[in-house]
């Protein structure tokens, strides 16, 4: 399939259905330079991984999601007038995704820890890079571009979030009462990928849009690889501090 094609139009059911299992196909692939190779999963494999490793990915994570559904909105926002059904779309996400960082917050009082301490500071740069680049693309730039980020967030959910859960539980110890980001993103954000992938066959109107759709998803997988890598140095540090401090 041409991945730039033009989808947008009234398809009927099966010919529409087709086209978005091959643009979820093509879509997964545009992971692989970034997100397949990062050391995070090998780590993980080895038994490399701290709890503080763990505690770093909830940090990160909470300063990305809390900002989901205000960007949505302002998205929203922008399309109403000329674009009603993407407008609800972004509202019914934004909805969806409202109060996500509290999984976050519950997961580190359930490991024990002082939530404001870990929170405490700036997202780093993975994170940082996601958060900005939603924020052009709802206020600035072409909001459509954001059902890309949508479709690479959520695949990554879905594809890793359940197996991830639980290798923590097994392998590590981690309470399965500290994973309830992950096991929830593990099991709704399959229909959510295929949410974003019909939306995008739905709302893409050409080469131009679906170039876009397509930078937002190299780019989104881009700085969730750094987000990893930033789970990584971070974790890695406050394991040695509190090596030192024993």
């Amino acid at each position: 399939m041409d991945i730039y094609g033009n989808f947008r139009g009234e398809a009927d059911g099966a010919t529409r259905d087709g086209a978005v299992s091959e643009l979820i196909k093509d879509f997964k692939r545009l992971r692989q330079p970034h997100i397949d190779s990062n050391p995070i999963f090998m780590r993980l494999a080895r038994g490399e991984i701290t709890r503080f490793h763990y505690l770093a990915y909830l940090r990160e994570t909470y300063h990305l999601v809390i900002h989901t559904p205000k960007y949505l909105r302002i998205a929203a926002d922008r399309v109403v007038a000329t674009d009603p059904r993407l407008a609800a779309y972004f509202r019914n996400f934004a909805d969806e995704e409202t109060g996500h960082e509290l999984l976050c917050v519950r997961d580190i009082n359930a490991l024990g820890e002082d939530r404001r301490r870990v929170l405490s500071g700036a997202p780093n740069p993975g994170a940082w890079g996601m958060i900005t680049q939603c924020y052009f693309w709802a206020s600035q730039g072409n909001p459509v571009a954001l059902l890309g980020e949508a479709f690479a967030t959520e695949e990554l959910g879905a594809s890793n979030g359940a197996d991830v859960a639980k290798l923590l539980v097994a392998d590590y110890g981690i309470p399965r009462g500290a994973t309830n980001f992950l096991r929830v993103h593990g099991s709704v954000d399959v229909e959510h990928v295929h949410a974003a992938a019909r939306a995008i066959a739905l709302h893409a109107g050409g080469r131009a849009q679906m170039a876009e759709i397509v930078q937002a998803v190299k780019m989104t997988y881009r700085y969730y690889s750094q987000l990893f890598t930033d789970v990584l140095e971070l974790g890695d540090r406050w394991t040695k501090d509190m090596s030192a401090a024993a």
